[in-house]
């Protein structure tokens, strides 16, 4: 390497380094892997040469002194790695993480080199096994996370539940977290993983076979459910006929209300004035919390929002009553015990039928225990 790179490089090192940031640059064969840890943020970028390295270092810097510099209110990102990297079998990678939970490892790093020794394989190994591990926010700074050992456990253990940790996981990623949700429209998975812009078969493999896991999870499952309700409320078409998972109601509910203030707000905004309730729609937001939904107002919660789906047939009106019956009383404590202003329970109705469509059962009520209700028909 020519001594000016050299100290370029040393120097853009320094730079990120006073500025919280780790770096680590593993040299595998022709191409070198670069790992950013710092800001909240993982990134794995790939090199093929020195000047490449300088270039993704220098744009760190830039983006670091853009980000802190900004006085704009900044969204959280909802996916903190950057970057996709796989060089080994998923089973490989799962039976090494169960090696080092199950022994507990002090130095996390020896442990590595002790499973490939155990295995009789080259410990230069490590140099694919380190950026999959970080790329998948399992290995952070030298170490094991949280996540990691969760996992590790659950590998040992053999629970079923794998996949879900491992898609809670993969959508921290951002890279993943697209391929995910093409995956969740229905596009094929050699489809879907193009956006990664993977050139190696081995690599397409590994992920075809990550991915292939992960969509047997019922975090998968409700994420192709609302996306296809979604994609129904935009096209108008029949609704496909999928079996939506029960645990993830809420998502759902909290899809269809969102739906109602933005295409029906003139009539929602009928149903509370009739209750005696003022909103501004433009700056209500729902902040899931458990079973239930916040309604906020800016920062402040003002509202419950319950709700739960079913599937029936053209009679509708028995299940969804036996079912706003039972979410009744539910509403009422949360808007008493956490002194809001008004509850609304949303049942989303499938009506199964040749061509299956979508209803919502609306019920507004306030404090003082006055409610209204409405039936709305989707989209």
């Amino acid at each position: 390497m020519q001594p000016y790179k050299m100290s370029i490089l040393n120097n853009l090192e320094h730079k990120l380094m006073s500025m919280d940031l780790s770096i680590r640059i593993i040299q595998d064969g022709d191409e070198y892997q670069v790992i950013i840890e710092g800001e909240g943020s993982t990134r794995i970028s790939r090199a093929r040469n020195i000047d490449e390295i300088i270039n993704i270092l220098s744009n760190e810097i830039k983006d670091a002194l853009t980000t802190r510099n900004s006085t704009e209110t900044l969204e959280p990102s909802n996916c903190t790695l950057r970057g996709w990297y796989i060089r080994l079998p998923v089973t490989r990678l799962l039976d090494i993480l169960a090696y080092l939970v199950k022994n507990n490892y002090e130095d996390p790093m020896k442990g590595l080199m002790d499973y490939l020794d155990s295995h009789g394989l080259s410990r230069s190994n490590y140099r694919v096994i380190v950026p999959t591990l970080s790329a998948l926010g399992l290995w952070r700074q030298g170490s094991l996370t949280e996540e990691a050992r969760e996992l590790g456990k659950a590998i040992i253990e053999g629970g079923p539940e794998l996949p879900s940790l491992l898609y809670k996981i993969a959508i921290k990623n951002c890279a993943l977290r697209e391929a995910i949700e093409r995956l969740a429209d229905g596009v094929p998975t050699d489809e879907a993983i193009r956006v990664l812009g993977l050139t190696r078969r081995d690599e397409i493999n590994y992920t075809s076979n990550l991915l292939e896991i992960i969509m047997g999870s019922d975090e998968f499952k409700c994420l192709r459910y609302v996306r296809g309700i979604k994609n129904y409320l935009r096209s108008g078409n029949c609704l496909n006929d999928m079996e939506p998972v029960k645990g993830c109601a809420m998502d759902l509910v909290v899809t269809i209300f969102n739906y109602l203030l933005n295409s029906k707000g003139f009539h929602m905004v009928g149903l509370l004035n009739d209750v005696d309730v003022t909103v501004n729609l433009s700056s209500m937001s729902t902040q899931i919390v458990g079973d239930y939904a916040l309604i906020m107002q800016g920062n402040k919660p003002v509202g419950a929002l319950v709700g739960d789906f079913i599937i029936t047939g053209n009679n509708y009106a028995p299940k969804a009553r036996e079912t706003v019956d039972k979410l009744e009383p539910v509403s009422t404590k949360l808007m008493r015990s956490n002194n809001l202003v008004f509850s609304i329970i949303a049942v989303p109705m499938v009506i199964k039928g040749e061509c299956s469509r979508l209803k919502v059962y609306v019920m507004v009520g306030n404090k003082m225990g006055d409610w209204i209700a409405r039936v709305f028909d989707l989209p």
